[in-house]
């Protein structure tokens, strides 16, 4: 799916207003949150290659690339018109797996799971990952990062190595 048809869907779905993208508050900050874990998580959990490059900032994975689409190039009222006249190409199989995950999650639950899987890239095991996460977004329970990530783990969305190393249980005997 191309990144303008899956604003598109995203838009006739509810889980953005590209009207509301480019506005200089809080809603329009929120929309643009949305829109970049939107696309990592599409990308990394969907394998839905946008093309955009991800590094890690304090809200989790951003994209300038992708910032830069939305500010410089995206013309709104064209995508509205493209929304209206439904003049974009649906992904079914995508678009179906994408809502079955991510549908109803809320703004702080797309935050907490986008840094988890992108964590992933850096550390060896589950602990190590729960432990930056719980060390950058100090402002979240430990408790609602766990559930966040059990549901990660739940959804097969990431696989982690246990902590047990091989050789350290050998050197016991």
């Amino acid at each position: 799916m191309k990144l303008q048809d899956f604003m598109c869907f995203l838009q006739e779905h509810k889980l953005i207003d590209l009207q509301d993208l480019l506005r200089k508050d809080e809603i329009g900050c929120i929309n643009r949150l949305k829109l970049q874990k939107f696309v990592y998580l599409a990308q990394t959990c969907l394998n839905n290659n946008f093309g955009y490059e991800f590094s890690i900032y304090s809200n989790g994975p951003y994209s300038p690339e992708l910032a830069n689409y939305y500010y410089e190039t995206m013309d709104t009222n064209s995508m509205n018109t493209i929304i209206i006249n439904k003049k974009w190409k649906l992904d079914t199989n995508f678009t179906k797996g994408f809502l079955d995950l991510f549908k109803d999650k809320e703004l702080e639950w797309l935050v907490i799971a986008s840094i988890l899987i992108d964590s992933k890239n850096y550390f060896e095991d589950e602990q190590e990952i729960l432990n930056k996460v719980y060390a950058i977004k100090s402002e979240y329970s430990k408790t609602y990062i766990g559930d966040v990530w059990n549901e990660l783990k739940n959804r097969n969305l990431v696989h982690y190595k246990s902590g047990l190393k091989l050789n350290n249980l050998l050197s016991v005997f």
